[in-house]
């Protein structure tokens, strides 16, 4: 931390900090920073909330990515997802690929003898020998080419079947309970997680299946090649080929180690270039109103530049590697080659000068020396592979990390980057210790009960201290107070979005509370799938419910028009854009209807209903049991609750009946 001058009995942080006021800022704020996670490792492993510089340093830690024992188990972890069993579908795969590449391997040494022979027959103006191996050659091309597109058609199998078991397994954790959410706002760990979950992913499963291809291949070739020139030139020069091999494949793995770091960059910055993208698409509408293009240009443009000069320098990085990754793994190694295949011929004492005539000679050299040659480009690809593990190693990486994350948050835990305490406190917000998950949730039908809960906010900002209250069904409640106040808050911890900071809750189980937001949400698909979602049209039928029910839900909220206007309930269209504000709301409503839960959260829900409706809403949903939590500005919404929770943003609450006298004071 610093050798810190204090000369107080008992040292505290406020003291060290006054007797370094010469210290810069930055310094300052690193130290207190420090001393606060310092207190926050008091608090149970469950959630961690890291300071920005500590949460900088892990981050640069989790970029370097290397071929390495870590990498090896990795990747082992990720395999054992794609390759569940011995006996599956990709196992057979990998089988029928090292078929094809060992077929492949013996087509090429075939390829080597026969074309030496085409040679030798031409040198020595044998006519009958040149056409009969030239006729064998052309006899074998059908057979080469079959075997060379059954190989591309294993691989291109394989990718899809990895990239189809890895995506299943990840999206299975993703949307595991809330997982989903958590993610973007309880957990800021992973950026992009579309991006992980898209293109990282593939890009993964093609270099694994790449990086096998081109493994198998070269150390099959050299397998063969070292029998077969063995048994020719002997075993010195196959062992001078394999000793360069391990040499200079050392010496590139080291020169490549920044490569797996470069490639997490870049897909860091690919993600955040979508991200900005998807942001200017989704929120199109109110940047027009603010006339904000040239500013999202501006954002754009300073995005795409991050990303445009990592990729400048990794392109030059590449060329830089790729100059002496053809040096020493192509042509050094076919001068290599080349050295080790005239020893033999250029030394005159070798026992096959005696007894061999010229031709055999120059016919048993041809042979040699294209399978040495071939040997070495073997070599060299192997040499070359390293390349394609380090960039490998970044992918792996990645996945690694979001498979990591998704496990902490499906077991409960979570961490979260926090900015400085300091800012906190100048604002007036309190801060106390929280253990997330401390709190106790009973499920009980028919009532909500808060007992001495904390209302506070992932950060650990308490919004209220000390929450008691009791609801019971049949009794509705309006929730009011300034913005930031904690009402969208009490609603996420009610949902199970947000961990129990103490204290115990008592409510019904996820499925008997429904949330109506102000802005709903259209899914993809049938006009009758807006009305049930999430249920599917079997779980509807299920249920019992007919879609002439249904219909009767959609003329309660006056929207019986727009069955009469698409027919049928099997129409499908782009439902957020044909519907308007008013029928958005009001298509949550029959969709709460649908459900039919003990408690509903209406959150400004009915904002772009007019009143009469919107009294008809209310009245039905007494009529049918359920029990409502309202936010809503609206004073002709009052007579339909009996209770009001008013937060006044500093802390305090009220929970009171709703009143003739309360009525007249909020008209």
């Amino acid at each position: 931390m610093g050798p810190f001058i204090n000369h107080s009995p008992h040292p505290t942080p406020t003291t060290c900090l006054f007797k370094r006021k010469r210290q810069s800022q930055k310094q300052l704020l690193l130290f207190f920073l420090k001393y606060q996670h310092f207190k926050q490792k008091k608090l149970s492993g469950l959630f961690s909330i890291l300071p920005c510089s500590e949460y900088i340093d892990k981050a640069a830690k989790k970029d370097r990515a290397a071929v390495d024992y870590v990498f090896f188990l990795r990747i082992s972890k990720i395999l054992r997802i794609m390759v569940p069993r011995w006996f599956c579908k990709e196992t057979g795969y990998l089988l029928f690929i090292a078929a094809m590449l060992v077929t492949r391997t013996y087509c090429d040494v075939w390829m080597i003898q026969n074309g030496t022979m085409i040679e030798s027959a031409i040198i020595v103006r044998n006519n009958a020998d040149f056409k009969n191996y030239l006729f064998k050659c052309c006899k074998a091309m059908p057979i080469f080419a079959l075997v060379n597109n059954l190989l591309k058609l294993g691989l291109n199998e394989l990718k899809l079947k990895f990239r189809e078991r890895l995506t299943k397994h990840l999206y299975d954790e993703y949307l595991k309970g809330y997982t989903y959410y958590k993610m973007g706002n309880l957990d800021n760990r992973i950026a992009n997680a579309d991006q992980l979950l898209t293109q990282d992913v593939e890009k993964f499963c093609n270099s694994v299946v790449d990086l096998y291809s081109n493994l198998s291949k070269p150390l099959l070739d050299i397998g063969l090649y070292i029998f077969k020139l063995t048994s020719s030139i002997g075993a010195q020069g196959p062992s001078s080929m394999m000793a360069y091999l391990l040499i200079s494949g050392l010496f590139l793995t080291r020169l490549r180690k920044p490569i797996g770091k470069m490639t997490v960059i870049e897909q860091r910055y690919e993600g955040e270039y979508r991200y900005v993208n998807s942001r200017l698409i989704t929120n199109s509408e109110e940047i027009a109103f603010y006339n904000g293009n040239m500013r999202e240009k501006q954002t754009i443009h300073s995005t795409f530049k991050k990303l445009v000069d990592h990729l400048h320098k990794f392109i030059f990085f590449r060329f830089s590697m790729g100059f002496v990754d053809s040096m020493i793994a192509k042509y050094m190694a076919t001068v290599v080659g080349y050295l080790v295949v005239s020893r033999p011929f250029l030394n005159l004492s070798d026992p096959r000068h005696m007894n061999s005539t010229q031709a055999e000679l120059m016919e048993d050299y041809y042979q040699s020396g294209r399978m040495l040659l071939s040997l070495a480009q073997a070599l060299g690809r192997i040499v070359l592979a390293g390349r394609d593990m380090t960039r490998l190693s970044g992918f792996t990486m990645r996945i690694t990390e979001l498979r990591k994350v998704l496990k902490d948050l499906n077991s409960g835990k979570y961490e979260r980057t926090m900015v400085s305490h300091q800012d906190k406190e100048s604002l007036g917000v309190e801060r106390i210790t929280l253990v997330p998950g401390s709190g106790q949730i009973i499920n009980v039908d028919h009532i909500i009960k808060f007992e001495h809960t904390p209302l506070a906010t992932p950060n650990g900002d308490v919004l209220i201290k000390d929450l008691t209250f009791e609801v019971r069904s049949g009794t509705n409640v309006l929730v009011c107070g300034p913005n930031g106040c904690g009402k969208s808050s009490l609603f996420r911890v009610l949902g199970e979005l947000w961990p129990l900071f103490g204290g115990q809750l008592t409510k019904p189980e996820r499925g008997k509370l429904f949330y109506v937001p102000q802005r709903p949400y259209m899914t993809i698909g049938t006009l009758r799938d807006q009305v049930i979602y999430p249920d599917t049209y079997e779980e509807q039928k299920r249920k019992g419910i007919s879609d002439q029910v249904l219909k009767e839900y959609l003329g309660n909220v006056q929207l019986g028009h727009i069955l009469d206007r698409e027919g049928t309930w099997d129409t499908v269209q782009d439902w957020m854009d044909v519907l308007s504000g008013g029928e958005k709301q009001r298509m949550a409503m029959a969709r709460l209807f649908y459900h039919k839960p003990q408690f509903a959260i209406l959150d400004e829900c009915t904002s772009a209903v007019s009143v009469d409706v919107e009294d008809f809403i209310y009245s039905h949903c007494r009529t049918v049991g359920i029990s409502l939590f309202t936010v809503s500005h609206r004073k002709s919404l009052w007579k339909h609750h009996e209770y009001y929770l008013h937060m006044d943003g500093r802390g305090n609450y009220d929970f009171k009946p709703i009143t003739e006298e309360t009525i007249e004071f909020g008209s």
